[in-house]
């Protein structure tokens, strides 16, 4: 999900430099590393800079242009969903990730798809002790319920429910999540060997 104008951040979030690329372009890395079997990109705002800045029709990933992106990552969720269901064959899960998680690690992806293999009727969902959140692995049963999201609270109406069957992960220091430029210099200041690589 990378569709949102980033207005704590006064600036276009997807595109803060970080490794060698950018939010955005390593999100997408580490999902391609992933065991998942294909990338999506829901895009809305600033789409045309994102895609034009990241070369993204050059790359293996199809793009979904949510056109009411400013009505919520719910809405752009809901519309990712739709989208995916009509273009291909319906997958048996849909992990959904942000692209302002810069720490989170194709290992900790692979464990939750490790997870959802096991079961794949239960939610696999991210722990972050007073809630739970994304990254999550969606099972085919609730993409009715995720087609009808809307606002701005993303999938939190489905995660934080008390759903029996749901297995929650802990991500440890990769569950960061960047909104200010203010968090984005410390990100910097407290992982800088990463970023001279």
């Amino acid at each position: 999900m990378a569709a949102g104008a980033s207005r704590r951040m006064k600036g276009i979030k997807q595109l803060l430099p970080w490794k060698n690329s950018n939010f955005l372009l390593e999100t997408i890395r580490t999902v391609k590393e992933s065991n998942a079997d294909s990338v999506y990109v829901v895009l809305g705002a600033n789409a045309e800079t994102i895609m034009s800045e990241c070369n993204l029709q050059e790359k293996d990933t199809k793009i979904f242009l949510n056109p009411n992106w400013s009505l919520g990552l719910g809405n752009s969720i809901a519309f990712g969903v739709k989208k995916l269901i009509e273009s291909s064959s319906l997958p048996d899960g849909i992990l959904i990730c942000l692209a302002d998680q810069p720490l989170l690690s194709t290992t900790y992806l692979d464990s939750l798809i490790s997870n959802f293999k096991k079961d794949s009727s239960k939610i696999i969902a991210t722990n972050y002790k007073n809630r739970v959140g994304v990254p999550a692995l969606f099972p085919k049963l609730l993409y009715p319920k995720l087609v009808l999201l809307e606002g701005d609270q993303g999938a939190k109406e489905l995660l934080n429910v008390s759903y029996d069957e749901m297995v929650q992960l802990d991500p440890g220091l990769q569950s960061i999540d960047i909104d200010t430029k203010l968090e984005y210099n410390q990100l910097i200041q407290e992982t800088n060997f990463q970023n001279e690589n």
